[in-house]
């Protein structure tokens, strides 16, 4: 016959079991999650500096609309990243091309920084200057 100390000792044997193995399922639970979290919080800080650069292309494009197409290659060569930008990206490399197309004067922006794959793939911003425009800043 068993004696109450005997099955005491036993039960306390099993708890011990128990939270061992607790801790184990907690413990492969936390492992596979915090890759998890480290993903996110690498998209999350690609995100933004995807959205930084798209408001800096934006906003070049948007001054570069109303240039007199004479100021035009003056203009692209005076281009600089704003403060925000150059603090926000890891090394930021703005250019800007010009050509032309059936839509009328085409401005290609690239704004590339030191990131995976942004270095062989630069986000890119075209927009155009159409004779309608060439004409209103002539006027001026």
């Amino acid at each position: 016959m068993t004696t109450p100390q005997a099955l005491s000792s036993r039960r306390r044997g099993f708890i011990m079991l128990e939270v061992i193995a607790a801790l184990a399922v907690l413990t492969v639970a936390i492992a596979s999650i915090t890759p998890l979290f480290v993903r996110h919080t690498r998209l999350v800080a690609d995100s933004r500096r995807e959205r930084i650069a798209l408001e800096e292309l934006a906003n070049h494009a948007e001054g570069l609309a109303v240039v007199a197409p004479a100021d035009l290659d003056r203009h692209l060569a005076a281009l600089a990243l704003s403060p925000v930008t150059a603090d926000c990206l890891p090394e930021p490399r703005l250019t800007a091309t010009r050509g032309s197309s059936p839509l009328g004067e085409q401005i290609t922006l690239r704004l590339a920084w030191n990131s995976p794959a942004r270095d062989e793939q630069p986000l890119t911003l075209v927009t155009w200057v159409t004779a309608a425009e060439q004409g209103r800043g002539e006027a001026r």
